[in-house]
């Protein structure tokens, strides 16, 4: 008797669990048998200037930016026709002041501001495309300063295979790209997370 009872338990769990697999095609959650994929891939063209898209990310991520470049009077400079931009986000904006010893950026005098803003423009428009594993010195709209522009092989299994880097001609710091080929209207646009 008491294996005849384990056999009718077993029994009613299996129909219970065959009711409950087929209740999802009774309420409309049919298994789906096939997906033909079409694929997207991702638009790095942005209908802005670079400035704009700055602003855009004024909430999210470039409030510090936004704030610098407006405080100085540096907007035209970033709706130029043919310029690459070196954007810091919020987080590089940060570890810049604090690694120079700013309170904030309201303790940064005009001057120095305008020329922090303007040695990360740099003159022409350099994707990733256009760089190679050697890097190369591009001048930038503050005339004492060039910036290293070069790719790096990345370790991780990507469709992207290298990374842009940058670093000012003469440091010996250099910083991978967290956002590479942004297209706003007037050029292109890189987005770091950490500060040259």
């Amino acid at each position: 008797m008491k294996k005849y009872k384990k056999i009718s338990l077993r029994l009613i769990w299996f129909c219970f669990l065959a009711t409950v697999i087929q209740s999802c095609n009774i309420a409309g959650l049919d298994l789906q048998q096939n997906y033909v994929y079409k694929a997207d891939p991702v638009h790095l063209y942005l209908n802005v200037t670079a400035y704009q898209f700055i602003e855009s990310r004024k909430n999210i991520d470039m409030s510090l930016m936004y704030e610098a470049i407006n405080k100085v009077g540096l907007r035209d400079s970033f709706e130029v026709q043919n310029r690459t931009y070196i954007v810091m986000n919020d987080a590089a904006f940060s570890s810049y002041l604090t690694d120079s010893k700013f309170a904030g950026l309201n303790s940064i005098t005009i001057p120095q501001l305008t020329t922090l803003l303007k040695r990360h423009i740099i003159i022409g428009k350099y994707l990733s495309l256009s760089l190679t594993i050697n890097s190369s010195a591009l001048q930038t709209v503050d005339p004492a300063t060039k910036i290293n522009l070069y790719l790096t092989a990345t370790s991780v299994d990507t469709q992207n295979k290298y990374r842009v880097n940058a670093g000012f001609v003469g440091a010996t710091r250099t910083v991978q790209v967290a956002t590479s080929n942004l297209q706003p209207t007037n050029g292109v646009m890189h987005v770091f997370s950490s500060h040259l």
